[in-house]
């Protein structure tokens, strides 16, 4: 069964958002950190494009810059957020690695997330999806 194949708990939604991975190690300072864009996005984690090898296991940091996400936020975050400042921020391990060309394909489970973001970016996907469907 290839990654795209596979049965999925959260919704995913193709979208080139642009996302910070590092990988958590210690010390700090000596952190891998890889920019890039999303190739899709859900609840449950996020794939994306990177020309660093990660390892399945891999524990990363993510930051992904979502615009308009906190409209979502089932908080008081939708008042007071600017839509330029939104990201996501997740501890996430790699689930999968694909060879891609150059570079490599990177699939992430989210395995710690704030609830109210997960929620926001849950609203979000499902939105985005139904209002594709127009």
């Amino acid at each position: 069964m290839t990654h795209q194949e596979e049965k999925r708990r959260f919704t995913r939604l193709p979208k080139g958002f642009s996302i910070e991975a590092s990988i958590l190690q210690f010390p700090f300072s000596s952190q891998r950190r890889v920019t890039s864009n999303c190739a899709d996005i859900g609840g449950g984690g996020v794939s994306f494009e990177s020309p660093a090898r990660f390892e399945p296991g891999d524990k990363l940091q993510l930051k992904v810059h979502i615009p308009t996400l906190n409209k979502y936020s089932p908080g008081f975050f939708k008042v007071y957020e600017n839509d330029a400042e939104q990201y996501l921020q997740a501890i996430g391990e790699v689930a999968w690695v694909d060879r891609n060309g150059a570079g490599y394909t990177t699939g992430v489970k989210f395995i710690d997330i704030d609830p109210d973001v997960c929620k926001a970016l849950c609203g979000l996907v499902e939105k985005t999806l139904r209002d594709q469907e127009k």
